[in-house]
């Protein structure tokens, strides 16, 4: 927990650098009710209370969009620091000076920031691996009543984080819940993971809203204001009185997350059941679905594209979820992650996929849809028009069992009536 002492700040101003350089016209793929677009999106403006996208020959409702994917100006190399804030954004930098009150951060993509220290649920100071990233993000999940520091060869420490910098943290470990060992200081470099436990919890944003990625990897969710040649403007906590300025070549992507379309990822089943053979031990902390990464903890890759949303999960998985007749039609796109093809004996990893339909299978999946290691993904639509439940079964391969077992519900969406 932090230090009673800490006194409460209003965000600093912070305002990411916008290119003064013409953006190139470039398209953008538009995805949409009505269709998918290459069309250069000009400018996202309200309009009688609507927020619009428009291109040069059409005006789309905000909130009939399903993602915009910019992409011209291409990856950079992230900073080997991860920052994990209270709303679930992830930043992705160089920590820099800090103090009590503020930690000082460095983006490719949004450039100098001072964040407030309540603003923060967790710091990886060093570069680590997806799926050790995973594993110490599932630790910030866990309930704690005091701060922690996690030491590269081990061991943590429990108690009030002081402050963070570009290169030491102090932990006052003599507070509630601490570990009794008075106030230390620790390089960063030998530094897992900080943990902070929030005062608060963040207030939930209201209104329509977007999760926007960056070309370095970042990646926040807020409320769109604007979008022109230069930048996006977007509604966030980190933001120059609450609002954030996005260059515009820094943008890689934006899904809207609450219009029209709503994905799988964003909600919680009703149900879950997770397992492995009888003989076999299934442990959820390692196998359990996830949320926009694959099972393992990486990227959603499907036939060699990479997807931001959707859900990875083992066989056996059984994931139901409410629908309320709110839905009119459920998509996906279906494989074995990519990460499977070079793992394992020839022949052994496959899936087989089944819809349910108010605890139904839907007729164009009556007996299933198979797919095995090295095979292509496959589209499914599914009309959900007045139907109460929606249930995706991972079930096991006829001739592998569980054995490289690891879907993708790629790109998992609900369609709204």
């Amino acid at each position: 927990m932090l230090a009673s002492r800490r006194p409460r700040i209003i965000p600093l101003a912070l305002v990411a650098l916008a290119s003064s350089a013409s953006v190139a016209a470039a398209q953008n793929q538009i995805e949409a009710l009505g269709g998918t677009y290459e069309e250069r999106v000009q400018r996202i403006e309200e309009r009688e209370g609507k927020l619009l996208v428009r291109t040069s020959s059409r005006a789309l409702p905000l909130d009939t969009v399903k993602s915009i994917r910019f992409g011209a100006a291409g990856r950079v190399k992230p900073g080997q620091a991860k920052l994990i804030l209270l709303d679930g954004a992830t930043l992705r930098g160089t920590l820099e000076a800090g103090n009590e009150d503020v930690i000082g951060f460095k983006s490719a993509a949004l450039g100098s920031l001072e964040i407030s220290i309540e603003q923060i649920r967790g710091v990886i100071p060093q570069s680590a691996s997806l799926e050790e990233e995973r594993a110490l993000e599932e630790r910030l999940a866990a309930k704690s009543n005091a701060d922690m520091v996690v030491l590269e060869k081990g061991g943590e420490l429990r108690g009030s984080v002081i402050s963070i910098d570009g290169a030491k943290v102090k932990i006052d470990t003599d507070t509630d819940g601490g570990s009794g060992l008075g106030v230390l200081s620790y390089d960063l470099i030998k530094v897992k993971l900080i943990s902070i436990v929030p005062l608060d919890e963040p207030k939930p944003l209201s209104g329509l809203l977007v999760a926007v990625r960056l070309i370095d990897g970042s990646s926040l969710r807020g409320k769109p204001v604007s979008l022109d040649d230069e930048a996006m403007v977007v509604e966030h906590p980190i933001g120059a009185e609450g609002k954030l300025t996005i260059s515009r070549p820094r943008l890689e992507s934006l899904s809207v997350q609450n219009g029209r379309f709503a994905y799988l990822s964003d909600l919680s089943p009703a149900q879950v059941e997770q397992r492995f053979p009888p003989e076999f031990t299934f442990e959820p902390e390692v196998w359990g679905f996830k949320k926009d990464a694959n099972v393992a903890g990486g990227p959603l890759r499907l036939d060699g594209r990479t997807f931001a949303k959707g859900l990875g999960v083992h066989s056996y998985s059984k994931l139901t979820y409410r629908l309320d007749g709110e839905y009119r039609r459920f998509n996906a796109l279906v494989g074995l992650d990519d990460g499977v093809k070079y793992l394992g004996e020839p022949g052994f990893g496959g899936v087989v996929f089944r819809v349910l339909v108010d605890g139904k299978p839907v007729q164009e999946l009556a007996e299933g849809l198979r797919i095995r290691k090295g095979e292509d993904p496959k589209p499914i639509s599914v009309d959900l028009s007045g139907k109460k439940t929606l249930t995706l079964i991972a079930d096991f391969d006829p001739v592998s069992l569980h054995v490289l077992g690891r879907a993708n519900w790629a790109d998992a969406h609900l369609i709204k009536k």
